[in-house]
Formats: C-alpha cells, structure tokens, sequence
C-alpha cells in the first residue's frame, strides 16, 4: 500500500509514516503475539512463556473466591489475609499449579455487589463471562458515531498486551477504562448519568481519585452530586446485603494501607506494581521518600486534570489526560492497568488522525509504543526498565497539554 502525497501532505510526513509501518508497527505486532502467547501458555503450562502466573485468572479468583464466601456468610474469612489465601489454596487447588503465597481481598465492599451477578456462573464461566461483558462494555463506551477511528481504536485497546495480561490475571481493567469512557462521553449530554456512571468507579478508589476535579473543573455540579449518590447507593446496596461489619473492617484497612501497610501485602502486592512509589523504592529511595513521591503524583495528576478540564481540549483529549492522570497518581496499579494508558495513547491518536491535514508525529507514536510495551516489560521488580513506567504517563499528559499552547495562538489569531 502506497502513502500519496495528498494523505500526507505536511514535510516530513513521509519519513513519519515509513517510521511507523516499518519499525513501530512491527514492534508493536511481536508484543502484542508474545501477550497473547503468554495468555494462552498459562492455560496448557504455566510459565513455559514469560512469568509463571500459576493458572488463569488468579486475581479474578479473589473476586469470586470473596463474593463465593460473603454469600455463604463467611465475612470473617474475607477480612483475614492469611486466611483467605488458605481457602483459595483448598477451594481452587484443582485450577492452581502451585499453591497462592498471600492474595488478600483489599477493595471496598461494594465491588461485591458488582460482581454477584456472576457468582452463580462458577470459577470459569464467571471468569470468562466478566472478561467479555466488561470488554464489551469498553467496546461499547469507545465507539462514537460509528466512525472508523472509534473501530480501530477499539481493535488495539482489545488485543493490546495490556488487555491480555487483563485477562490473564481476570482483573477489572476492561472495567475501569470504560466506567471513564462512558462516564466523561455521557457529560455533555446526560450530565447525571455521567455522574452515576462515573461514582460506580469507587469501586476501586484509586482510580476514582482525579474524578471530582474534573467534573468541578467543568463546573458539572450535577453529575458531581450523581457520582456521590452513585458511590452512596453502591456503598448502602453492599452493607444491607452484606452487613456493616465489612466496612467497619475495610475503611480502617485502607487508611493503613497506605500510612503503615501490611509487610506481607508490600511483600507479595504492592512491590509487584508499578506505582511511582513501587518505582521510586525500586530504584533504591527511602520509603519516605517514595510517598512523597508518590504525593506529588497524585497532586500533578490533580492539577493537570483540572486545567485540561477547565480548557478548551477536544473531549477526547481531556478523557486521555484523566485516564494517563488517574494510573500516575494511584498508589498502587499493574500491568493489566496499562488498558487505560493505552485507551487514553489511542484516543490521544486518533484525534490527530481525525484532525485536518493531519500527518503522524513519530514521537507521538513512538510513546505509544512506549505505552504498548508497558505488560512486557513488568514487573519492574523483575525489569530494571519497568521502573521507568510512571514516566510514560507523565509524557502522555505533557503531549496532551502541549496542544493548549497551540489552542491559544490559534485563538489570539482569531481575535
């Protein structure tokens, strides 16, 4: 396939388009094969291809194996760790080649209530049955007026390495991602379903944190006071069918968590992500030091969102920088939390396609690569490289927000 000249029509254009089709695209296309590769190996030998996960959907595991024992009124067993790896080592040994060394459940009581709508489907049919109704649902929140962009787009999020590593784990990023998609698109038009949409992002607090910024920075009172209500609702459903005794336990846990964490969840959790905090010890500072660290992501994140919020960014490029802002920020994330950098790279590319006179930037792409390759190259306590990953989010909002400088002379011309 040829590139002419009226697809490409900006000097350097050409040089920009053989970087892509012959270095970024085929470096691309062997990660996303070898993520892939490692999805499908973990079912027949686990470990034969990258690192061993001792069976499919180990973390899923933890979801169902929590829902499993709140149904049956075992609330105890919920809230101790060693405890609860026990019953998922008795339980599951059957699906399991080695046994779990320490998996607690550490989200807020009201993902329960999400998930019990597959709690009756099993181990696997429930394991199966979320990873395609939340890839749908991702699918689903991506695709805008049926455009040809929003269908390439949702190609590469779904077969990107972060999204096989998601579903090799059986985690929630599918979910995640699109609760921030759907949430944000819905604002202009139903600001109160996009709050409730977007309060039900609680359920894994960590992304949640940048959401009220946006919405005030956009002056959306309204889908603000529906995302409270919304995480409200969420909340009281889980106590009257649970009890209250899970989030007398669980909001202590949290604090502590974060001011003075377990050394068995640092030990086998937290050291195993890619957090600036994780990073940041990684690569030999204090502990004392990395929170601080780990601070001013947060607060960086913070501003960030709300001056792209508060300005005059395409929709979809505020989106990128919440979705690239809330990974930075979190205390805590994983690889398979890559699909919403990799959502926020491709809508961040895919406004630039759609742009007028457009032309490919390769240094753009370039960080999507960067991006793409962020599963293949966790955990950083194993890839000296991985320790680097918070910095891709970083460039990712700074890329972003660079188009404000543009926005602005565009406007002093105008005036």
């Amino acid at each position: 396939m040829s590139i002419s000249s009226e697809a490409s029509p900006l000097p350097g254009a050409h040089r920009d388009w053989l970087w892509l089709r012959w270095g970024l695209i085929p470096a691309a296309l062997l990660a996303t094969l070898y993520g892939w590769a490692a999805l499908v190996s973990t079912f027949i030998r686990p470990g034969s291809i990258g690192l061993n996960h001792i069976a499919p959907g180990t973390d899923w595991m933890v979801f169902y194996g929590a829902v499993r024992a709140a149904l049956s009124s075992h609330l105890p067993l919920i809230m101790n760790g060693d405890e609860f790896t026990a019953y998922l080592n008795h339980d599951f040994a059957g699906w399991l080649s080695v046994p779990l060394q320490f998996r607690p459940w550490f989200y807020p009581p009201g993902f329960l209530v999400l998930l019990l709508p597959f709690a009756p489907l099993g181990l696997v049919g429930s394991y199966v049955a979320f990873q395609l109704v939340t890839g749908g649902f991702l699918a689903a929140a991506l695709n805008q007026d049926n455009a040809t962009s929003s269908r390439y787009l949702i190609a590469a999020v779904l077969i990107s390495p972060a999204a096989s590593n998601n579903m090799l784990d059986g985690q929630c990023a599918f979910l995640v991602a699109g609760l921030m998609v759907a949430g944000v698109r819905l604002i202009a038009a139903r600001p109160v379903l996009a709050g409730a949409v977007l309060g039900l992002l609680s359920f894994k607090p960590q992304f949640f944190l940048l959401v009220p910024f946006a919405l005030v920075a956009l002056d959306q009172w309204r889908s603000l006071i529906a995302a409270a209500a919304s995480a409200l609702t969420l909340a009281l459903l889980s106590a009257l069918i649970f009890g209250i005794d899970l989030w007398i336990w669980w909001v202590p846990q949290a604090i502590a968590n974060l001011t003075s964490p377990d050394p068995k969840w640092v030990e086998y959790g937290r050291i195993w992500g890619n957090s600036v905090w994780t990073c940041s010890v990684l690569l030999g500072l204090p502990p004392r030091l990395a929170s601080l660290l780990q601070l001013a992501a947060l607060a960086g994140s913070t501003i960030a969102t709300f001056i792209a919020f508060r300005s005059s960014l395409a929709a979809d490029k505020k989106l990128a920088v919440l979705l690239a802002g809330a990974v930075l920020a979190a205390p805590h994330w994983g690889p398979y939390d890559a699909v919403l950098l990799v959502t926020g790279v491709g809508l961040m590319l895919a406004s630039a396609a759609n742009a007028p006179n457009h032309a490919p930037k390769w240094l753009h792409w370039l960080l999507g690569l960067g991006i793409w390759l962020v599963p293949l190259i966790s955990p950083p306590a194993y890839v000296v490289a991985g320790r680097f990953t918070p910095l891709l989010s970083v460039a990712l909002i700074a890329v972003l927000l660079s188009d404000l400088s543009g926005l602005k002379r565009a406007e002093l011309r105008a005036a």
